[in-house]
């Protein structure tokens, strides 16, 4: 077998991916895809690097309302700011599960007022310093060593790829194109707003409270990859309900598409579940996207 894809096992997911590109990038073949359309859409969070026991940014968010209740005591009057305080996660897990603008928008107001290189910088810092506990490595190496391969397989055959993400599109940048090699500029998100001040004369970025919608998930995403793309993609891949129509879209692009959607069933290596994810595997049952299994065509998961 080709040496393609390494970490990826000899399955037919594997080859379903060999044969997809192997035809939209045949000049001669029925199923060419020119360049310029070649589109390639990963959503990140569960898809690129590991979403358990929470979302990367949100422990982030939690640090930093951690700091500014011990420097502001008066501010764990407000429940979000008390609950990083005690560490009482289930706060943050009820909002994931009834109200997500919520839990975003505290996730993005826990930084604003802050100039965007000092973010960057924090965010950095985080991502190579604070640990996954259970994997004990920084989180920026909780990255899936297979569908890192496959951006670059992509990116090789001739591909654009993009970053389309319900995260934060200033968090993923600060390390994209060191942990996946997809340029700051192809990473698309959810964001905060911003405005320019004057500082001692120089021009400075600032985060401001509130986000520009719509945010990057769910029927967002279609929108925000027109805004920042312009095409559609042609090859799309997520891994929870909220991923649905960007691989919608795939489908829909009139060219040959490949929607991959990447199913967590791998306790032992990583962690075993679909909520979340559960109109998505559905839909891919129906409608013949393809599903990565975590267990059977993963080789390896992360590369430590």
């Amino acid at each position: 077998m080709t040496q393609t894809l390494v970490s990826w096992n000899d399955t037919p997911t594997k080859e379903a991916i060999l044969t997809f590109v192997a035809a939209v990038t045949d000049e001669s073949g029925p199923r060419y895809v020119p360049p310029a359309d070649r589109v390639a859409t990963f959503d990140n969070d569960g898809t690129l690097w590991c979403e358990k026991p929470a979302y990367i940014q949100l422990l982030f968010a939690i640090q930093r309302l951690r700091q500014m209740g011990t420097e502001d005591p008066g501010l764990l009057e407000k429940p979000a700011f008390r609950a990083a305080a005690t560490g009482d996660m289930g706060y943050f897990a009820d909002l994931y599960a009834n109200d997500v603008p919520a839990l975003i928008q505290t996730i993005y107001d826990s930084h604003a007022g802050m100039d965007q290189d000092e973010f960057e910088r924090l965010a950095g810092e985080f991502l190579a310093e604070a640990a996954h506990p259970r994997f004990g490595v920084p989180y920026r190496q909780c990255i899936y060593q297979p569908m890192v391969e496959l951006l670059t397989y992509l990116q090789d055959s001739g591909f654009k790829v993009f970053i389309a993400s319900a995260g934060g599109m200033s968090f993923m940048r600060t390390v994209s194109e060191e942990i996946y090699g997809v340029p700051r500029e192809n990473v698309i998100g959810s964001n905060i707003t911003f405005q320019v001040e004057r500082r001692d004369g120089e021009l400075v970025l600032l985060r401001r409270p509130g986000l520009v919608e719509p945010l990057d998930d769910g029927p967002g995403k279609p929108v925000n990859i027109e805004l920042h793309i312009g095409r559609p993609p042609v090859l799309a891949a997520g891994n929870s309900n909220g991923d649905i129509e960007m691989l919608e879209l795939a489908e829909a692009s009139r060219r040959p598409f490949l929607s991959l959607l990447l199913h967590h069933d791998d306790a032992e290596r990583e962690y075993a579940y679909d909520a979340g994810a559960e109109k998505a595997l559905q839909l891919a049952e129906a409608r013949g996207w393809t599903v990565i299994s975590m267990r059977a065509d993963f080789d390896w998961v992360f590369a430590f």
